[in-house]
């Protein structure tokens, strides 16, 4: 029993919610009512009535029969709305006044109606304010016109399209004077007590839903009333599309350009930024500017010849949102973005901070904007707002969350780069120092070498020098033993080095050798790499004056200049060959200045007008 009962109140309740959902509404008024919600929902989103008592206060130069005439209309409308109390108010805050003028004010220029009307909100709510004026009074049906505008208040809105060659009605626009000459009819009342019924949104949401051609009808009025192509008012986003995508991408090539030449000529990177940041606004503006007026101009049904090709109201909205508003805040973004990459670490980290910059820093941005225009508006507008707001988030959550996914892959990339760069660079450091090594090792044996056969050669012939040979191969030795790991050297002991080496080859050769050092006081402390002389002094020697059976002259001079130190060996001996200089030890001179300077140290030769080898070292970089 218990079972069946759930049953029968399951069915019920699926009963009572299925005759909801199909419950039909009467054509009349209800069609007429979805059509004037139609054009309201376009500008405000939402349908507005009075949500409180309509409190009437007569004010100016009135009669009795003013009074009269009024307080009947009221009583008559105040039986019409269910809702509400329409009635005459002495507080000192109504919210309809009526306001009659003597003859010294007149109706304003051109004015169809024999009153103008007001409407305003201060913090009791919404206030109406109706003038009426004295010469107007004549008129036989001037309190059915005033009738009629009281009532248009308690819902002023028009038909939008369709009513224009349709029935009498104070809800048509006022292209058809009618509206203010003919009586309150019983079409407009059957509107209004709908309207001001119990349930009234709920019903209309039916309605909507019931009466859903009267939507297209709007739709096919105002696409007749359009002398254009009907395709390209039917379908405005597709006729704009495609030149507002070339339009982009080429402006798109221009920034390319700009920031290409921009990046050799401003060096400072927040100039460089603003610049390309303003050219980027400039064009933006240019697309948003031709996008919103093309689609007006293409859509706006009414008096479409007066449409500009160019709204000036959009051209001055842009230009203020772009220039006034987003391009400080794109600074804004550069440097948090720029603080985020330098002060962090972890990707994630980074990540997670340009997701909450790009998304909810902007949204936080719209929300305050959004308060400060919505502060004195309607709740409607408000809950329109609130819609828009949403979509606004979820825009840019999608933004922040691609450009979160993009950054997150860079900084990997990025982090990898620079961790293959420092492995590199260390092994580039490794192969450096050991290169040198090398290089230093080789000079050593290849002298000794050849003092050694110096030695030998004078052992059978001259004690004395061979003596004198052995003791200066001993200092040459202790001069390597006691700068073993260094890689450079003052120019003082390298030349110390080479007046040795120099001796030993003099005590071999006798007075077919002579030498002179030249090196002033300025240029005797600078730094040079190990064994970079020696080698010049003994190729002089070797493949040049042991060649010639003349007196052979070594001139070494040592000069500093602005830019660093300049060095040149000097010899009488046989000429240099052509191309590459031969010799193990000009190679290894070579290679020393190319892993200590690079590209900042030059080795040169020539033969005329005299046979010379030298060096140039820049210092200055």
């Amino acid at each position: 029993m218990k079972k069946l009962c759930y049953a029968l109140l399951f069915l019920l309740i699926a009963f009572k919610c299925y005759a909801q959902e199909t419950e039909k509404l009467p054509k009349v008024p209800w069609e007429d009512i979805v059509e004037l919600n139609s054009s309201v929902s376009q500008s405000f989103g939402d349908i507005t009535t009075w949500d409180s008592a309509v409190k009437v206060q007569l004010k100016g130069n009135y009669t009795i029969i003013d009074s009269l005439n009024i307080l009947k209309t009221l009583t008559k409308l105040d039986a019409i709305t269910e809702t509400i109390t329409i009635r005459f108010s002495k507080q000192e805050n109504p919210n309809l006044i009526i306001t009659f003028f003597d003859k010294t004010v007149k109706n304003p220029k051109n004015h169809r109606a024999p009153y103008t009307w007001t409407s305003s909100y201060d913090e009791n709510g919404r206030v109406d304010k109706v003038s009426v004026f004295y010469e107007e009074k004549k008129n036989p049906n001037f309190y059915n016109a005033l009738e009629l505008k009281i009532a248009q208040l308690l819902y002023h809105v028009t038909f939008p399209y369709r009513s224009l060659n349709k029935r009498t009605s104070i809800f048509n626009p006022l292209q058809n004077p009618n509206n203010t000459l003919e009586p309150l009819n019983n079409q407009d009342i059957a509107i209004l007590k709908e309207i001001y019924k119990p349930g009234f949104k709920n019903k209309l949401e039916i309605a909507n839903k019931q009466f859903e051609y009267v939507f297209e009808d709007i739709r096919n009025i105002k696409i007749k009333q359009r002398d254009r192509n009907l395709w390209s008012v039917k379908n405005p986003v597709a006729l704009i599309f495609l030149p507002v995508l070339f339009l982009s991408l080429f402006f798109i090539f221009l920034i390319s350009k700009i920031k290409k030449s921009i990046d050799v000529k401003i060096k400072r990177d927040w100039l460089r930024f603003g610049v390309i940041a303003l050219v980027s606004l400039f064009f933006l503006s240019i697309v948003i500017i031709l996008c919103v007026s093309f689609y007006d101009f293409l859509t706006i049904p009414d008096d479409y010849d007066k449409v500009g090709y160019v709204r000036h109201d959009t051209v001055l909205s842009t230009t203020v949102f772009l220039f006034v508003v987003l391009f400080p805040l794109l600074y804004l973004f550069r440097f948090i973005e720029i603080k985020i990459q330098k002060t962090l670490k972890s990707i994630f980290t980074k990540t997670a901070l340009i997701f909450l910059s790009t998304g909810f820093l902007p949204f936080i941005c719209t929300v305050l904007l959004f308060v400060v225009v919505m502060s004195n508006r309607r709740v409607a507008n408000i809950q329109g707002g609130y819609l828009t707001l949403s979509k606004i988030f979820l825009f840019l959550m999608a933004i922040a969350s691609i450009r979160a996914l993009i950054s997150f892959f860079i900084f990997k990339e990025r982090n990898l780069i620079i961790e293959n760069e420092t492995k590199l660079s260390n092994l580039r450091e490794l192969k450096t120092k050991a290169e040198l090594k090398s290089l230093q090792s080789q000079i050593n044996p290849h002298f000794l070498y050849n003092a050694l056969n110096s030695i030998a050669s004078l052992a059978h012939t001259n004690a004395g020098k061979t003596e004198k040979m052995a003791l200066s191969l001993s200092d040459l030795f202790k001069y390597t033993i006691n700068r073993k790991g260094k890689k450079t050297s003052t120019v003082n002991d390298e030349l110390e080095m080479v007046r040795s080496y120099l001796e030993i080859e003099q005590t071999r050769f006798g007075d077919r050798l002579e030498f002179v050092i030249n090196a002033k006081d300025d240029v005797l402390n600078e730094e040079i790499p190990m064994y970079i002389l020696q080698p010049l002094v003994e190729n002089a020697v070797k493949h040049g004056i042991s060649k010639i059976e003349d007196k052979g002259i070594i001139e070494l001079n040592i000069l500093k200049t602005e830019k660093g130190i300049e060095i040149e060996v000097i010899d009488n001996g046989l000429n240099f060959p052509e191309g590459l200089v031969s010799g193990h030890g000009l190679q290894t001179v070579y290679d020393l200045l190319r892993l200590s300077y690079g590209d900042k140290a030059e080795l040169k030769w020539q033969n005329t007008p005299q046979k010379r080898i030298g060096i140039s070292i820049d210092k200055t970089a």
